[in-house]
């Protein structure tokens, strides 16, 4: 009863090559986070280091420490951070760490050896940013540590919504407003705002860098859009088999949506067959030409032919981020 992930480096390489090159002179940061959405954090992350990015984005400490046991040694940024965060080990580990209030600023700078840190300002999505009545302070005492040589500040940085262009354009006047007043602070570093959505659909937004997540797996950040339009591909194909006739070796708890009975299709041997119903660990389709044991593909790259995630998604009315790190394989190999 195999569930098997099947992960093709080569293509999330390209991936994040043709990020590279549109993208550019904006450098780009790969996001891995979440296992690298399920992906293989370890594999991506190599991956994305030999496809040329600038930085890998971690989310939290504890993956940045991850890869630096791993042997990963290029530049990591983790942002989210709670009271229990080991600042000691991330400086040590040298991970970029963001900053979003005077009391975490305080908390990094005194802690043995010199942080670098990313100012994160709130720019409408409250997100672990700092509010801008309180911007002006953060920055002035971020400064004033890396004057006395206790932290350096490399980049001011946000999210944006993506809800709407006109929501982001409103988000991108407040971070400008927030660069200005630390520009005439004295801060002379970098600038990050736009991960998949803005960095491909608001070239404004990219600043010197942008943060490549769910693009570099192969899912179009632009809503409308299909990840062939935009040449990315899906470097996850996730097959199970034939357990006897009408019967698949996948279910709802190795995380394919039980939602998708009566809509989704699985190809076997060229064929598509409908799933009529989706089990805990196995699942029901048409009967037809195959045997015991032949392999099942429960989605793909669309240039096979085979459903995508993408489609399995709007089926389901989720992202693909859910299915990707939801998925539980027996099995998981990779391709270079």
């Amino acid at each position: 009863m195999t569930v098997t992930k099947n992960i093709d480096l080569a293509i999330f390489r390209e991936n994040l090559a043709i990020a590279i090159r549109e993208m550019s002179p904006a450098k780009v940061m790969a996001v891995v986070k979440a296992d690298a959405y399920g992906h293989g954090l370890i594999q991506c992350a190599s991956a994305a280091i030999e496809a040329g990015v600038e930085m890998l984005g971690v989310l939290d400490i504890e993956t940045g420490l991850s890869l630096r046991n791993a042997g990963i040694e290029a530049p990591a940024f983790a942002w989210l951070h709670s009271p229990e965060s080991n600042f000691l080990a991330a400086v040590r580990a040298n991970l970029d760490l963001s900053v979003s209030s005077l009391e975490e600023l305080e908390s990094i700078a005194a802690v043995e050896g010199i942080a670098k840190l990313h100012l994160k300002i709130d720019t409408g999505l409250s997100r672990n940013g700092c509010r801008i009545e309180n911007w002006p302070a953060l920055v002035q005492k971020a400064l004033e540590l890396q004057r006395d040589g206790r932290v350096t500040v490399v980049a001011l940085w946000s999210h944006l919504s993506g809800t709407s262009i006109a929501a982001d354009e409103e988000s991108l006047e407040a971070f400008e407003r927030a660069s200005e007043i630390a520009a005439g602070l004295g801060f002379k570093g970098y600038r990050h705002v736009a991960a998949s959505p803005a960095a491909f659909g608001l070239p404004k937004s990219r600043f010197d860098m942008v943060r490549i997540g769910v693009a570099a797996f192969g899912t179009s950040p632009i809503s409308g859009k299909k990840s062939s339009e935009l040449a990315l591909r899906s470097p996850m194909t996730l097959t199970a088999e034939v357990l006897s006739p009408g019967v698949i070796s996948i279910g709802f708890l190795h995380g394919y949506f039980s939602s998708l009975a009566g809509k989704a299709k699985v190809t076997v041997n060229g064929q598509e067959f409908l799933v009529s119903k989706i089990g805990p660990l196995a699942s029901r389709i048409e009967e037809g030409g195959y045997e015991i044991g032949d392999k099942v593909t429960v989605f793909a790259d669309e240039a096979t032919g085979a459903t995508t995630a993408e489609e399995l998604c709007e089926l389901a009315a989720t992202v693909t981020d859910e299915l990707f790190t939801g998925i539980k394989a027996n099995l998981i190999t990779y391709s270079s």
